[in-house]
């Protein structure tokens, strides 16, 4: 069966890309969909400043007027300044179970990288690390945080019969909030906090929404200095700093947002979260209205778990100082609202001392998603 590919140019045909997984997933109570015109607004040049700093493509797969499948190619501009070589960047893929619409998606962006000169493609990613990213290959009983990736099960398989292999993995868990208080935190309490206090560091109190939009510029600065050498992450812009901020600073609640600064309020480190709002999208099913608007404001008031959207600490920070008080404040706030679970950041499985710490409490579920590699051939001269 023939099966037909549309670069996206239009108005209705991004309209069948963003709607697709809708169809796809239809059914499945593991799957959390985006919101219809936040996604039609983020795949928008003229909205995502992104857009400018990478040439991408968006394919539709269709047989018979019906969409089988979709993928974004992302050539990242920025990336192949750090990296020094190009590298083809691959996203949003979504598929049918059958190796013929995969092979039409991807071969379509491998001949486009290979002519462009990319020496390898990589994915799922997107822009930056703070787009979802990772193809999920265990896990699938587990529900994801509204930024988390899910896919079918079947994905990994398409994506190594046509050549792929495993780049790097990332680790997300469920973890249960103690009751009391473990003996670690009871410690941290009595020698890490008088000592961290002593040498002037304190966490900011009495958080408000107005208050943590004072210090959106230092987590920029906290943030794109942490992550710079990790895997995968990109530079980003000032356009791309404010349009992730409207993104996602609206979601957050400062109750559960830890911030640690210095005797000069310069920040030092960060954990931001929110109240775990994936039913809530499950219920919205993609649209604000009639209904959707209600249940997104009912799920920040009525939640069992936080989701941790982001970490970072500046670099040189001493973290036996700074991490004790961000840990303590989180715990004492998701204590403090009855939070019975808290679903971690997506973290590499290199960086084990995180994913270890996190094992020290009860593990309720794991999740594991991964990035795939396929070296290209050189470009011909």
């Amino acid at each position: 069966m023939t099966t037909s590919l549309t670069e996206v140019r239009t108005r209705p045909d991004l309209k069948k890309w963003v709607a697709f997984p809708i169809a796809l997933y239809r059914g499945d109570p593991n799957f959390v969909p985006q919101l219809t015109r936040d996604e039609l607004d983020f795949f928008s040049p003229e909205k995502n400043p992104s857009f400018k700093i990478a040439d991408t493509k968006l394919v539709l797969a269709s047989r018979n007027g019906n969409v089988v499948g979709r993928v974004c190619g992302i050539i990242h501009t920025l990336e192949a300044q750090k990296l020094g070589f190009r590298r083809g960047r691959f996203g949003w893929f979504e598929c049918v179970d059958d190796r013929q619409v995969a092979t039409a998606l991807l071969g379509h962006l491998e001949v486009w990288f290979a002519r462009e000169g990319c020496r390898e493609m990589t994915g799922p990613h997107g822009f930056s690390d703070l787009d979802p990213e990772g193809m999920l290959v265990e896990g699938f009983d587990a529900l994801p945080t509204i930024a988390g990736s899910y896919n079918k099960p079947y994905y990994a398989g398409l994506l190594e019969r046509y050549g792929f292999e495993k780049e790097i993995d990332y680790i997300e868990q469920r973890v249960e909030v103690p009751e009391e208080p473990p003996a670690l935190f009871k410690m941290m309490e009595k020698k890490a906090l008088p000592a961290a206090e002593a040498e002037g560091y304190r966490l900011v109190k009495d958080l408000t929404k107005n208050k943590l939009q004072g210090y959106v510029g230092q987590f920029w600065e906290v943030l794109e200095s942490a992550f710079e050498k990790l895997y995968g992450v990109t530079p980003l812009t000032a356009e791309q700093k404010s349009f992730y901020t409207k993104k996602y600073f609206g979601y957050l609640d400062p109750r559960f947002v830890q911030m640690v600064v210095d005797r000069q309020d310069r920040l030092q480190g960060f954990f931001l979260g929110l109240p775990s709002l994936s039913r809530a999208f499950q219920k919205a099913r993609g649209r604000l209205w009639p209904l959707g608007f209600y249940h997104i404001l009912r799920g920040f008031r009525q939640y069992d778990t936080v989701d941790f959207y982001f970490a970072g600490a500046r670099p040189g920070a001493n973290p036996q100082r700074i991490l004790p008080l961000m840990i303590l404040g989180m715990y004492r706030s998701t204590r403090a609202k009855n939070v019975r679970y808290i679903e971690t950041n997506r973290e590499l499985e290199t960086n084990t001392m995180i994913v270890n710490a996190w094992s020290r409490f009860n593990v309720v579920s794991k999740r594991r998603t991964r990035i795939f590699r396929k070296s290209l051939p050189p470009s011909p001269a």
